[in-house]
C-alpha cells in the first residue's frame, strides 16, 4: 500500500532536482561562454594594437613600436603573451622570457599549457601587411578564470541546493494543506463506525466529491439491504416457526413411540437450528452508522419483561445513565436478550448484569448464582459453528449466538465461574 502523500512528495521533488540541476548547468555553460567571449574580444583588441605596433622600414625585417605595445606584454611570465611570425621571422613579447608558446593548429585552443605550467587560452589569427602573412598568436593565462569560474558554481550549487530544500519545505505544506480534505473525510469515517453520524458531511473540493457522495450513497444502501434483510428474516422465522409449531402439537398428540419421540426431538433441534441461523444472519456487526443512543433505558426494558417471566428470580442491572455504545442496538439486544435469559433459567434465585468502560473498551458482565457448566465445556460452547445438539440445553444455543455477534464486532467473551455468585460469568469485552 503506498502513501498518496509520499508519492506526491517524491515526484515533486524529483521534478525540482532535475529542474535545478538543469538549470545550474545551463547557467554555468552560459556563463563560462560569456567569460571566454569577452577574453576573446579583449585578445582580438590586442590583436590589433600589436597589428598597428609593426613597423615595415625594412620587410626582411621588421620591428615593434615599443609605445604601442600594452605593459602587460613586457612584464615577465605576467600571464599574457604574444608570438608575431612574418615570413620566416619570429617575434616574441618579453613576458616570455625567452620561452615559447606551444603550437597550435587551431585558431582558438583552450588550457594550452604555459611558460610556467599555467594553462593558457591561445587565439590565433592570419593578417596581410604589405602583401605579407603576418600571423599573430596571443595568449592569457586562464587560471584565475576557471578558479572564478569554480567559485562560482560552488556558490550556484549552494544556492539551487538551498532553494530545493526550501522548495521542498514549501512543497510538504502545500501538500499538506492539499490533502486536508482527506484527512477530514478520514476522521469523518472514524466517527460514522462508531455510529456518532449516519454520513459524510464534510465539504470537500469538487474533484474529491464524487467520491464523498459515492460513499454516502453505499451507507444508505447498506442500511436499507440491512433492514430489508432483518424484515425478510422476521418474516420467514414467522413463516417457519408456525408451520413447526402445528407439527410438534400434532406429533405431541400422538402415543409415544420410539419413532413420535425422536421425530419430535429432531423437531426441536430444527427450531434451535432455526433461531441459531436467523440470528446470526440478523447480525450487523460494526456496519457502518451502528449506534445504540439509549441502552440505559432499553436494558432497563428488557429487565423489566424477564422480572415478569422469572418472577422468583433478582435481577439487578449497573449501567451508567448517560453511556452511548458504538454498536447496532437489535446486535446489543440480541446479546443481552440471550445472556439473560439464559442467566434466568439456570440461577437459583439472583442475576447480575454489569456494564461499563474500561481502558476504552466495553465491558459487559452476566452472571448468575446457579450451578453453572463443567470447565470444560466452556471452549466447545464459544467454537465457530457450534451445532445447536452439542450444547448443553439452556446455556448452548444462547452462547452461541451470542458468540457470533461479539466475532461480528471484533470482540472477545469469555466463560469462568462467578467469584461472588458461584455460578456462571459471561465477560464480554467489545471495542469502542
Amino acid at each position: 500500500m503506498y502513501s498518496l502523500n509520499r508519492r506526491l512528495t517524491l515526484s515533486l521533488a524529483g521534478s525540482l532536482v532535475l529542474f535545478f540541476v538543469l538549470q545550474t548547468l545551463l547557467i554555468d555553460w552560459e556563463v563560462e561562454r560569456l567569460s571566454e567571449q569577452n577574453l576573446i574580444s579583449r585578445l582580438e583588441h590586442d590583436q590589433k594594437a600589436l597589428l598597428t605596433a609593426l613597423n615595415w622600414q625594412s620587410p626582411a625585417k621588421p620591428t615593434l613600436n615599443p609605445s604601442r605595445i600594452p605593459d602587460i606584454y613586457t612584464r615577465a611570465f605576467s600571464g599574457h603573451y604574444y608570438e608575431i611570425i612574418i615570413a620566416n621571422q619570429t617575434l616574441r613579447s618579453r613576458s616570455l622570457w625567452d620561452e615559447k608558446l606551444v603550437k597550435t593548429e587551431a585558431p582558438l585552443v583552450r588550457d594550452v599549457t604555459g611558460p610556467q605550467g599555467q594553462l593558457l587560452l591561445v587565439l590565433s589569427q592570419d593578417f596581410t601587411m604589405h602583401n605579407e602573412l603576418v600571423t599573430i598568436r596571443i595568449a592569457e593565462d586562464i587560471s584565475h578564470l576557471n578558479a572564478m569560474t569554480a567559485v562560482f558554481q560552488g556558490r550556484l550549487l549552494f544556492l539551487a541546493a538551498a532553494a530545493v530544500f526550501m522548495l521542498l519545505i514549501l512543497q510538504g505544506w502545500i501538500i499538506q494543506y492539499g490533502l486536508k480534505p482527506l484527512q477530514r473525510i478520514r476522521y469523518q469515517l472514524g466517527q460514522l463506525e462508531k455510529g456518532k453520524i449516519s454520513q459524510i458531511i464534510t465539504p470537500a473540493p469538487s474533484e474529491i466529491m464524487p467520491l464523498v457522495a459515492e460513499i454516502n450513497r453505499l451507507i444508505t444502501l447498506m442500511k436499507k439491504r440491512l433492514e430489508r434483510s432483518r424484515h425478510a428474516l422476521g418474516d420467514l422465522a414467522h413463516a417457519l416457526k408456525t408451520p413447526l409449531s402445528v407439527i410438534q402439537q400434532i406429533v405431541e398428540r400422538q402415543e409415544k413411540t420410539p419413532d413420535s419421540i425422536q421425530f419430535q426431538e429432531q423437531l426441536q433441534q430444527i427450531e434451535k437450528r432455526i433461531d441459531h441461523e436467523l440470528a446470526r444472519a440478523r447480525t450487523a456487526g460494526r456496519s457502518p452508522g451502528g449506534h445504540w443512543v439509549k441502552p440505559y433505558y432499553d436494558l432497563h426494558e428488557l429487565i423489566g419483561i424477564f422480572k415478569k417471566l422469572f418472577p422468583d428470580k433478582e435481577i439487578t442491572l449497573d449501567i451508567p445513565e448517560a453511556l452511548r455504545i458504538d454498536a447496532d442496538r437489535e446486535d446489543m439486544m440480541e446479546i443481552f436478550g440471550n445472556l439473560l435469559e439464559n442467566a434466568c433459567e439456570w440461577a437459583d434465585s439472583e442475576v447480575r448484569c454489569q456494564i461499563m468502560i474500561n481502558n476504552n473498551k466495553l465491558l459487559i458482565l452476566v452472571e448468575d448464582d446457579g450451578a453453572g457448566i463443567d470447565a470444560g465445556e466452556y471452549q466447545s460452547l464459544l467454537s465457530r459453528g457450534v451445532r445447536a445438539d452439542e450444547s448443553k440445553p439452556g446455556y448452548g444455543l444462547g452462547l452461541a449466538i451470542v458468540n457470533e455477534i461479539v466475532n461480528a464486532y471484533e470482540g472477545e467473551i469469555k466463560l469462568d465461574r462467578s467469584p461472588t455468585l458461584q455460578g456462571l460469568q459471561v465477560r464480554i469485552t467489545l471495542p469502542c
